[in-house]
């Protein structure tokens, strides 16, 4: 019995610290991961300093408007996806503002190379 509460309490301390890092993790604030993709993405299109600022407000304000579409009520999955598509189109209307035509065209296939990563594991697995 002595050797069975130091064990449980073990046990449960474990199980507390894996649940805070785990959070710690997925609470980075919208700033910083705006800053992350700005970054990622200013590398990857060879952006100016200019384009770097507005695609980190524009990162910014995207992704708020994600957080409010999830803190909202759950509706119909019908409108959430319409809600969804059109925060993305208006995302995609002022990234063209923000990038060149050559950047654009650029994000657009690692756009679709990234969809295309996404997908394909999902369809090996149902075969």
């Amino acid at each position: 019995m002595k050797k069975l509460i130091p064990a449980i309490f073990l046990l449960l301390s474990i199980g507390l610290f894996a649940q805070e890092k785990d959070a710690s993790r997925t609470n980075m604030k919208e700033q910083e991961m705006a800053t992350l993709k700005a970054q990622r993405l200013g590398m990857q299109l060879d952006l100016n300093e200019a384009q770097k600022k507005n695609l980190e407000k524009l990162y910014a304000s995207y992704q708020e408007s994600l957080n409010e579409l999830k803190r909202e009520e759950p509706e119909e999955n019908n409108q959430k996806i319409d809600q969804r598509q059109e925060v993305e189109e208006e995302f995609k209307s002022e990234l063209r503002e923000i990038l060149t035509k050559e950047q654009y065209a650029k994000w657009e296939q690692l756009q679709e190379k990234r969809r295309k990563g996404r997908r394909d594991p999902m369809r090996e697995r149902q075969k």
